[in-house]
């Protein structure tokens, strides 16, 4: 997830909670005030009937309705029950209905004067009144339908608000900040696009004293320390190239005019086999170095083309036969009709990965014999690398493609365990991979390197 999202999505939902606590507060204040709005409005229904009490001579249904059908209490499904000292009833407003009373919530009312509690949908007031000297319980019962509706109103309001407000802060929120981080992305596109050979190209940032400009400047920075560090070490490769391949190859020819020119000893002639074989070494190692100092240049690219992956391996493998001649190998395409074998790919590059490959295989190997195996399908080339010598310990698997890493069984040969490291360098400037596996049931070391195929151009019309 971008930051920007991680930002947005924050924001917003820090906001649906604050925002949602609120209309809670709201809405649950609004209940509390209409109980309360509605329990002051039955309290005063009971003081009425108190007063209605003291001044009816008789609890007459007749005169109750006389007495209050000028007051307008605005009580829905209103009921009046009336108890007298010894919570008998005395007078009702309920009509055709048998009237049990829990005499519980009476002793209730007889402890605490007043009550209040919800039955249902109605809401019960009870109250303890003294009138001339004589003890009443009086309960009242109503709905509060008009309040009721006012806060299902409220609710639904409240609900389509906090929509409307969420999704409205979620679109202005990313917009806002997406607007505001835009730099962010020039920036980032701008950095992408530096690669070896645009180390001196500044990133340009029109802020001026924002995080962004300080981060752009740091950058720049950095990337001033690169260049200086990355054109030293091009000076360096430069002088190396001149200083140690010339002298080498200088040593290579006295060593070879030597041999033939004099009739030497026995010992003397291996002595100079040997520091031919050194000196050669010296020079792959040298040229290996340079190698993979090179693969940080993008001109790399300007050297790619569609290559036959066949005749790159055909190649490899003559090279490597004039230093091992005994090494064999075997070639086979499985599963392809009308092979291709076509690859978009630097051919010099390719037959050097190949070429350490072989090499590999013919110096540890128990037979110095290779076999090749090519799998190709429409969008990928596969490739398989067998060879069979001395297994390899798991943490030697692990570190197989490591720089100057060498295995236990090559321990009695020479060589700078550089070989696999240029391969899989090589692997993946071609955006291709390399995979190793190992088969110890019949010691086998098997390398699988997977190309990506050239896309298919549409036919010209």
């Amino acid at each position: 997830m971008t930051l920007k999202k991680k930002i947005a999505i924050s924001f917003s939902i820090a906001f649906s909670v604050l925002f949602g606590i609120a209309m809670l507060i709201i809405y649950y204040a609004s209940v509390d005030f209409r109980t309360d709005q509605f329990r002051r409005r039955l309290e005063d229904k009971l003081d009425y009937i108190s007063h209605y009490i003291a001044n009816a001579p008789s609890f007459d249904p007749e005169s109750y309705k006389t007495y209050f059908q000028d007051i307008e209490d605005g009580l829905f499904y209103e009921d009046v029950i009336i108890l007298n000292k010894d919570k008998k009833l005395v007078f009702s407003t309920i009509k055709d209905k048998t009237i049990i009373w829990d005499q519980a919530i009476v002793n209730r009312l007889e402890n605490e004067k007043r009550i209040f509690y919800k039955q249902d949908q109605y809401e019960i007031m009870g109250k303890y009144y003294l009138v001339d000297k004589q003890a009443y319980y009086l309960l009242v019962k109503a709905q509060d339908y008009s309040g009721n509706e006012k806060l299902d109103h409220l609710a639904i309001v409240l609900t389509i608000l906090f929509l409307l407000s969420t999704m409205l802060v979620w679109i202005f929120s990313y917009n806002l900040i997406l607007r505001l981080l835009n730099p962010l992305d020039k920036l980032k596109k701008d950095i992408t696009q530096i690669n070896a050979s645009k180390l001196t190209n500044p990133v340009k940032y029109t802020g001026n004293t924002d995080e962004i400009a300080v981060l752009t400047l740091a950058f720049n920075t950095m990337l001033k320390r690169l260049s200086n560090a990355f054109e030293s070490q091009k000076e360096f490769n430069s002088s190396a190239s001149h200083e140690l391949r010339t002298p080498l190859a200088r040593i290579s020819f006295q060593l070879e005019n030597l041999r033939h020119q004099y009739q030497l000893d026995e010992r003397v002639g291996h002595v100079l086999d040997n520091i031919s074989k050194e000196t050669q070494h010296l020079s792959e190692v040298t040229n290996s170095l340079m190698l993979l100092s090179k693969f940080d240049s993008a001109t790399l690219q300007a050297t790619y083309q569609e290559e036959r992956i066949d005749e790159i391996i055909f190649t490899a493998y003559d090279k490597v036969a004039k230093t091992f001649p005994n090494l064999q190998l075997n070639f086979s395409i499985k599963s392809i009709a009308e092979p291709k074998l076509t690859l978009f790919c630097s051919a010099q590059l390719v037959e050097i990965a190949f070429t350490n490959l072989f090499k590999n295989a013919a110096l540890y190997s128990y037979n110095p014999e290779v076999e090749v195996v090519i799998q190709e399908s429409t969008t990928w080339l596969k490739i398989m690398v067998t060879s069979h010598g001395p297994s390899l310990s798991p943490n030697d698997q692990k570190r197989i493609f490591d720089a100057f890493s060498r295995g236990e069984n090559a321990s009695e040969i020479t060589g700078s365990g550089l070989g696999l490291r240029i391969v899989k360098r090589i692997m993946d400037s071609q955006q291709a991979s390399i995979e190793y596996k190992a088969d110890t049931e019949h010691s086998a070391h098997i390398f699988v390197l997977n190309f990506p195929k050239p896309a298919i151009e549409a036919p010209q019309l």
